[in-house]
């Protein structure tokens, strides 16, 4: 579990990387496609960690509230799992 916080951590840092690259370059069809990659990474380890929390859970929570746990009690989760 450890693995998929560093990894979406990880990953929603480039993403914020490459955005901010994209905004200073908007006309830059390189700097969107990073852009684009670097958001879809980040949505996987999302998507990956939320998956894991329900499977860990076996299933007593569902992915749906496991995403939304992510958003809003994000600390206390690392601090659970971490």
């Amino acid at each position: 579990m450890k693995e998929l916080f560093i990894k979406l951590k990880e990953a929603e840092e480039k993403a914020n990387r490459a955005d901010a690259e994209y905004e200073a370059n908007p006309y830059d069809e390189e700097k969107e496609r990073a852009f684009d990659e670097a958001y879809a990474e980040e949505y996987k380890a999302f998507t990956e960690l939320a998956t894991a929390i329900s499977k860990y859970t076996e299933g007593q929570i569902t992915e749906q509230v496991a995403a939304a746990m992510l958003r809003s009690k994000r600390e206390q989760l690392e601090n659970l799992f971490l």
